[in-house]
């Protein structure tokens, strides 16, 4: 009990992405991996994180890593930003991008079909976020896949013709240019997948200083063939 609540408050101190030169970081950044890796077994993230204890004291004995008055890491003087996390991250954080896109595709499934739901007297909740993929023309598709590299990305595609939904509007940054940009209700379905993929995911990351901390990458887009 006491591991599974150290690994659901622990914030990571170092970068997934790139190994720390310094020794004892690296050891550091090793017992990371395996701690926050969805795929390590139980067993062996509750050992690495009985490790990871003993390596952030001897860090911190080494000066790398400093105590914050409130508590958070500091490392080498950086206060590392605060976590950020999705409604439903809780849910899905120890399983992979695949099954997690899994249940993606199927709350988009089950709220595009929330209307014929209702209509035959099932009980259906839904998040209002997600009421305008109820909408969307019947023919539209919308593609959720999983790829190399932790990232999940969605697709929108088979518009009911080229360049649905997209208004022409003047180029703020370019006088005398127009471009074509998603209207109100294209607006509204982007708006409500993207909400849909940040609720699985975490973000402690700080672009200022490339420092990149999130469950999974990835974007929400219209397929760039049906754009005007």
């Amino acid at each position: 009990m006491t591991t599974a609540t150290a690994t659901e408050t622990r914030t990571r101190i170092t970068d997934a992405k790139k190994a720390p030169k310094d020794r004892t970081m690296k050891r550091v950044w090793l017992l990371e991996n395996l701690v926050f890796h969805a795929r390590t077994s139980t067993e062996e993230r509750a050992a690495a994180e009985r490790m990871l204890d003993r390596a952030i004291k001897t860090a911190k004995e080494a000066g790398q890593v400093s105590t914050a008055d409130d508590g958070a890491g500091v490392w080498h003087g950086y206060r590392l930003p605060e976590v950020w996390h999705g409604a439903r991250y809780e849910e899905v954080k120890h399983l992979s991008v695949v099954e997690i896109a899994k249940r993606i595709r199927a709350d988009i499934k089950l709220a595009r079909k929330v209307d014929d739901k209702l209509a035959a007297g099932a009980a259906v909740a839904i998040v209002d976020g997600l009421a305008p993929l109820a909408s969307m023309p019947k023919g539209m598709k919308v593609s959720v896949r999983a790829r190399h590299g932790n990232a999940i990305d969605v697709r929108i595609y088979n518009l009911p013709e080229k360049g649905w939904g997209y208004v022409e509007q003047e180029d703020p940054y370019r006088p005398n240019v127009t471009r074509w940009v998603p209207g109100v209700e294209l607006r509204g379905i982007i708006s409500a997948l993207e909400d849909l993929h940040r609720q699985y995911n975490f973000d402690g990351s700080d672009p200022m200083v490339d420092y990149f901390h999130v469950n999974y990458y990835g974007h929400v887009e219209v397929d760039y063939y049906e754009r005007p």
